[in-house]
C-alpha cells in the first residue's frame, strides 16, 4: 500500500504532546529492493514487519536495521499489485508467527517453520491453538482435493513435531478442536471427524460426518459430536457479532459419542433430539442438553435420558443441581424440578424482584442495580423499577439501533438513542427526563467509551462525542472518510484496541482498568445494544450463550488484521482518517479531553498505511522503497 506525505505532514508526524518540532530528516531509514507495500506490527512479538513485492522483513526500530528478511518471487502478490480485498498476510494469534505467501515465519528471527515447497502443500488454510500441548495445529491443502496435511508446531521448541495426511470427502476448515485426558486431539475438518494421537500424528478415527460442535465428558475420555446444520457454528457468527441471541441458529438434532482412545463408538445409538441442538452443560456429573424448544438431562456413559420428559422452554439459560432436584433458570425466571424432571413448583419464581414479570420468558435483558431498585434494559425497552413494585417508575422504548454503555464506578448508564443521549442514574435522581439532544451521524456504530476524568469520550471509527459525567454534551464531530466503501486501512493500534475492546464486550467484561499493558484510558467499556445480557445481570443467566458462544464466535470473527477501520487510539489522542471540502485527505489527531484537532497528516490516496507507536514513541511511514522512522520525546 502506498503512503505519500507532504512536507506539512512530516512536521505533523513529529508532534508529541503539545510540542511541534521543525521539519527534519528521519532518524533512521531502511531501504528495500522493492516497493514497500505494507507496514504493520506483529501483535504478539511487537516486531515491525515490512512487506514488499518480493520480500518480508522484521525490523529493529531502535537500531534502524533489518533483523531478518525472507526473499523470493513467491512473496510477490499478483506481480506486486495489491488487491484491496485480498489478505496479504495473516498473524497467528498468541504466537510470534505470521503467514505470508503460505510460509509460516517466526517474526523474532525470520525462521521459516513451514515451507510449501519443502513440505509439499499448496496453502495454509486454517489453524488452531492447542494450549494443553503448547502447540498449534495447521491445516494445509494439497493438489489432491481429497487430501489435506496437518502439521503440529510446538511453541516450546519452535519446531514442527509431526505432519499427518488427512483424507476427507468435502473441503473445509479445521474447527471444534478438543483435547482428551491422554492429549489425543479431536477436531472436525470439512465433512469429517478426526481423532489424532498428538505424540506422532497417527489417525485414530476418521469418521465421515459433518460436525458443528465437539465436547468431552467430565473424565475427558469420550468425545461427543453434534452434527452440523445450516453451516454449523460458522452460521452462528453473524448473530454473535450483532449480539442478538434470538438470531442464533441451532445445530443438528443428532449427537454421537466416540471413545477417544481408540475411536470406537461409546453409545449403542446416537441421541436424537426433537429440535436442533443449542448448548450442553455438565450438571452434577450428568449431561444437560438444550435444543431449540426444550432441554433434558442424559447419562454421559450411555446416552440414555434421565428426565422422563423434556422441560419445554425456549430460553433456558442454565440448570443447577440442588438438594430437591434441579433448578432451571430461563429468562428472568426459575423453577424447581425433581430428579426425573417433573415440576415441584406449580408456578415459576422470578430470578430477582417481581418486577421482572414484565420481562418476557424469551427475552434477554441487562439489569443495573441501584440503592432502591433496578434499571432493566431489554432489546425494546429501558425501564426503572423500585424494589417491591411491579410497575415501572419510568420507561421508554428503544430499538435495534439503540446503544448503551455503563460506568460501573459512577453507576451511570449512558444511552445513545437516535438523536438523544440519556444519562441514567436513579441514585442521583436521573431518569428518562435527563436527556439531551445529540447530533450524531451514525450512533449505532459507536463501540467504545472511555472514562477520562470528569468526561466520557465515546467514539466510533469515524465519529466521537465528549459528554460530561453530569450529562452535558460538550462536543461531537463526524469525519467523512475518503473511499469508505471497500477502503482498507492497516493500523496496528486500531486493530489491537478495537478488537480487544470488542472481545471484552462480547465476553461481558466491562470497565477494565488498562494499567501498564495498554494505558489507553482510565477505564473503558464496550458500547452495545441493550438487552444482550452482557452487562451485569441477575445471578443466573445465559452463561452458555453470552459468555461462551458469543465470546468464542465473536473473537474468531473479529480477528482480522486487515479489518476496515479509519481510526486509531493512543492514551490521549484519537486519529481519524478523513477529507475536507476540497477533497484533501488527511489523518487528524484529536485530543480526547477537549476534542481539539491537534494536527493533520496529509495523504494522497484512500489507502494509507501508517503506524503510530505510542509505547516506543516512534512514527513509521513508507515512501517508495524506503521505510522512514522518526523518534520523538
Amino acid at each position: 500500500m502506498k503512503l505519500n506525505l507532504s512536507k506539512l505532514s512530516l512536521l505533523v508526524l513529529l508532534v508529541s504532546c503539545n510540542t511541534i518540532f521543525a521539519q527534519r530528516s528521519a532518524d533512521k531509514q531502511i531501504s528495500f529492493d522493492g516497493k514497500i507495500e505494507q507496514l504493520f506490527f506483529h501483535e504478539f512479538s511487537a516486531v515491525p514487519i515490512v512487506l514488499t513485492d518480493k520480500t518480508v522483513a522484521g525490523i529493529d526500530a531502535e537500531k534502524g536495521t533489518k533483523i531478518w528478511e525472507v526473499t523470493g518471487d513467491r512473496i510477490s502478490l499478483l506481480g506486486g499489485a495489491i488487491q484491496a480485498d485480498q489478505d496479504n498476510y495473516r498473524m497467528v494469534p498468541f504466537s510470534p508467527y505470521i503467514i505470508v505467501a503460505n510460509l509460516l515465519i517466526d517474526t523474532r528471527d525470520g525462521k521459516v517453520l513451514l515451507d510449501k515447497e519443502k513440505e509439499g502443500y499448496k496453502k495454509i488454510k486454517s489453524f488452531q491453538i492447542i494450549p494443553e500441548l503448547e502447540s498449534f495445529i495447521f491445516q494445509c491443502t494439497t493438489e489432491d482435493k481429497t487430501k489435506n496435511k496437518a502439521f503440529l508446531v510446538s511453541l516450546k521448541s519452535n519446531e514442527t513435531k509431526w505432519n499427518a495426511e488427512l483424507t476427507l470427502k468435502k473441503k473445509g476448515n479445521l474447527d471444534n478442536l478438543v483435547v482428551d485426558k491422554n492429549n489425543n486431539i479431536a477436531f472436525s475438518l470439512g465433512s469429517n471427524l478426526f481423532i489424532l494421537n498428538s505424540d506422532n500424528g497417527t489417525v485414530i478415527l476418521n469418521e465421515e460426518e459433518k460436525i458443528g460442535k465437539l465436547f468431552l465428558n467430565p473424565s475427558k475420555d469420550i468425545v461427543y459430536a453434534v452434527e452440523a446444520a445450516g453451516g454449523g457454528l460458522g452460521s452462528m457468527m453473524g448473530a454473535a457479532m450483532t449480539m442478538n441471541l434470538n438470531k442464533l441458529t441451532a445445530l443438528g438434532d443428532k449427537i454421537y459419542a466416540f471413545n477417544s482412545a481408540d475411536g470406537s463408538k461409546a453409545w449403542k445409538k446416537p441421541i436424537k433430539l426433537d429440535e436442533g441442538f443449542m448448548f450442553e452443560q455438565e450438571v452434577d456429573g450428568k449431561l444437560f442438553i438444550k435444543h431449540e424448544k426444550a432441554g433434558s438431562v442424559y447419562d454421559y456413559a450411555t446416552g440414555e435420558k434421565i428426565w422422563k420428559k423434556d422441560f419445554e422452554k425456549r430460553r433456558i439459560n442454565e440448570v443447577e443441581k440442588v438438594d430437591e432436584g434441579y433448578m432451571v433458570y430461563y429468562g428472568a425466571r426459575k423453577i424447581l424440578l425433581d430428579d426425573t424432571g417433573k415440576k415441584i413448583w406449580k408456578k415459576p419464581q422470578f430470578n430477582g424482584n417481581d418486577f421482572l414479570a414484565e420481562v418476557g420468558e424469551d427475552d434477554t435483558y441487562d439489569e443495573f442495580r441501584y440503592s432502591k431498585g433496578s434499571i432493566i434494559a431489554t432489546p425494546y425497552r429501558i425501564a426503572y423499577y423500585e424494589d417491591g413494585l411491579k410497575k415501572a417508575v419510568w420507561k421508554f422504548s428503544v430499538d435495534e439501533e439503540t446503544r448503551i454503555a455503563y460506568d460501573e464506578q459512577e453507576k451511570n448508564l449512558i444511552v445513545l438513542d437516535g438523536k438523544r443521549l440519556y444519562l441514567l442514574n436513579p441514585d442521583k435522581g436521573w431518569g428518562e427526563d435527563n436527556s439531551q439532544k445529540l447530533e450524531l451521524k451514525k450512533h449505532k456504530d459507536f463501540n467504545r467509551l472511555e472514562v477520562r476524568g470528569d468526561n466520557y469520550f465515546l467514539s466510533s471509527p469515524w465519529e466521537f462525542a465528549i459528554v460530561a459525567k453530569d450529562g452535558t454534551v460538550k462536543k461531537t464531530k463526524y469525519y467523512p472518510q475518503p473511499g469508505e466503501t471497500g477502503r482498507k486501512l492497516l493500523n496496528a493500534l486500531s486493530v489491537v484496541g478495537s478488537v480487544a475492546g470488542a472481545a471484552y464486550q462480547t465476553a461481558g467484561v466491562y470497565n477494565m482498568g488498562m494499567g501498564a499493558t495498554s494505558g489507553a484510558a482510565e477505564t473503558f467499556t464496550g458500547v452495545r445494544p441493550p438487552g444482550t445480557g452482557g452487562f451485569k445481570q441477575a445471578d443466573k443467566g445465559a452463561v452458555q450463550y453470552q459468555a461462551g458462544a458469543y465470546g468464542q464466535m465473536a473473537s474468531e470473527a473479529l480477528y482480522n488484521p486487515n479489518r476496515y477501520d479509519g481510526s486509531a487510539n493512543t492514551r490521549d489522542y484519537s486519529f481519524f482518517f478523513t477529507k475536507d471540502d476540497a477533497e484533501t485527505k488527511y489523518l487528524v489527531q484529536v485530543t480526547k479531553d477537549a476534542g481539539e484537532e491537534k494536527d493533520k497528516f496529509t495523504f494522497e490516496d484512500n489507502k494509507p498505511n501508517y503506524h503510530v507507536d505510542q509505547v516506543e514513541k516512534r512514527v513509521f511511514y513508507s515512501k517508495g522503497q524506503n521505510l522512514n522512522i522518526f523518534d520523538y520525546e
